[in-house]
């Protein structure tokens, strides 16, 4: 049989025709390593070596930088001209040395502002975003007005401008003395009574256009009246008013309307599917 003689005992080329690489001693698996790494530090060190650069140049740029305005947003019954005031100190003033956390204080003790944000911009801009108080009913006692909001805070009365609010009166509560600024708390009872009154009144077509006033009582008397008579629909302190709302609303376009505004001392609401009312002696 013929015999085949191998002479050529190199080993076959890898695929793709390059030859492999020798497996690397440890050594130079180390070297390879932290050659990479090092690489790495280095940009690393250059990335932080620009930012603390930027930084250091954005705080000398900021000390030349100085107040040239202050805008104020989200005003709908103060002034924009009233609420500048409590800035005016800031205009020309280097930008660093504006403390915004002062400055939000300042215009948070103002009675009708209840939340405020204030933030520096790079141009010279302060700007202040307000969140106004929402006032619920003007509130009456001997001679004297307040405004109660829709948390319950008493605050100085003040005029609104036109066609921004309509408010009821509403009498019942004590008011703070007279020429005090700051605010205060209503009592949570009443206060509850109020509220629940006035958003079933704003939820009403025809009683919301009528009613003028609500004089808050103990013992479930709460009441309200409307313009031009005297009369007192009652409604007590027990709630269920958009029931009782409705009743009123078909009681005055039933009987009202046909016997007249005047005919009436007294109305009671309070009693399911029945109206008690009092006609003049």
């Amino acid at each position: 049989m013929p015999r085949f003689i191998l002479h050529d005992t190199e080993p076959l080329p890898a695929p793709g025709g390059g030859e492999e690489d020798p497996e690397m001693n440890p050594g130079q698996q180390a070297s390879s390593f932290l050659q990479r790494w090092g690489v790495v530090l280095v940009v690393f060190m250059a990335l932080g070596g620009m930012l603390t650069g930027l930084g250091l140049y954005g705080q000398k740029w900021k000390k030349n930088v100085w107040v040239r305005q202050v805008v104020i947003s989200g005003t709908d019954l103060l002034e924009v001209r009233e609420l500048e005031a409590y800035a005016a100190d800031l205009l020309d003033m280097p930008l660093e040395r504006i403390d915004t956390g002062m400055i939000r204080r300042r215009y948070e003790n103002h009675p009708y502002i209840a939340e405020a944000s204030v933030t520096k911009e790079l141009n010279g801009i302060v700007r202040v975003v307000i969140s106004e108080r929402s006032p619920l009913a003007r509130l009456v006692a001997d001679g004297a007005q307040a405004i109660i909001d829709t948390a319950g805070v008493v605050i100085p009365s003040r005029a609104f401008p036109p066609g921004t609010i309509r408010l009821v009166d509403a009498s019942g509560f004590s008011l703070p003395r007279e020429g005090r600024k700051d605010v205060s708390y209503a009592d949570h009872e009443l206060f509850g009574v109020l509220r629940g009154f006035l958003a079933a009144l704003d939820s009403t077509e025809y009683a919301r256009l009528l009613v003028r006033k609500i004089v808050l009582e103990s013992e479930n008397k709460t009441y309200f009246t409307v313009s031009g008579t005297s009369a007192r629909f009652v409604v007590g302190n027990e709630g269920n008013y958009k029931e009782k709302l409705k009743k009123f609303e078909i009681f005055w376009q039933k009987v009202v309307s046909r016997k007249g505004i005047d005919s009436y001392t007294s109305v009671d609401l309070r009693f399911r599917d029945r109206v008690f009312a009092r006609e003049h002696q």
